[in-house]
């Protein structure tokens, strides 16, 4: 498995700031893992982490699980004995179904219509996990992390193309357009949308965890 600072290393290797002097680097551990954040955000949007939460009977409502990111993630499905309930949305002057199996959310909480006496998963995704120590282990799959590393490496282009915006000469006409660098930002986020879009079209094998 990768870890934080295994990934930094990989990106600092594709983008050749491999000097372990920090005050010779041209870009610090802060910012790399702050690119690396920016990365995993991105690619979870994409393709984000799929999860299974198993709670046992008896149950009448179910905590948000604790992988779970407000405003970031969703639950797909909710099986009980084999079958999958259905989602009721709560709104203003919608009353409940007074028959079936659904599901809703109150408070916080995943309601089931009818206490089961059978196992509940609730199949869920979001974000992955976000690393915030050097030793943290990341969840994107070992086939996806050359896409963190292409856009970490977009990101250290754009600040390098930035601080070279105001060291260079430019032409007299004003235009900022012949700075390769910031050119070499767009090629790579242009690398990064095609390797994502290959990814969607020919699939990567992804481990779900129980």
């Amino acid at each position: 498995m990768t870890t934080l600072v295994q990934l930094r290393q990989k990106a600092r290797n594709f983008v050749k700031d491999t000097i372990t002097d920090p005050t010779k680097q041209k870009v610090s551990d802060e910012e790399l893992s702050d690119y690396a954040l920016y990365a995993i955000a991105d690619y979870s949007s994409h393709f984000p982490r799929s999860l299974v939460h198993l709670v046992n009977p008896p149950v009448a409502s179910i905590a948000a699980p604790d992988d779970m990111v407000p405003g970031e993630s969703s639950v797909d499905l909710v099986e009980v004995g084999g079958k999958f309930w259905a989602k009721v949305l709560l709104t203003e002057g919608v009353s409940l179904p007074t028959t079936g199996y659904f599901y809703f959310w109150r408070g916080g909480q995943l309601t089931l219509s009818t206490p089961p006496s059978s196992p509940v998963c609730v199949h869920y995704r979001g974000l992955h996990l976000m690393p915030e120590a050097d030793e943290d282990v990341l969840t994107v799959p070992l086939a996806d992390l050359e896409l963190l590393v292409v856009y970490m490496a977009a990101k250290f282009h754009q600040k390098m193309g930035t601080v070279a915006a105001k060291l260079d000469r430019f032409k007299e006409t004003g235009r900022r357009d012949d700075n390769p660098l910031v050119f070499m930002h767009d090629v790579l986020l242009q690398q990064y949308n095609e390797k994502l879009a290959d990814r969607m079209h020919r699939g990567t094998v992804r481990v779900r965890k129980a």
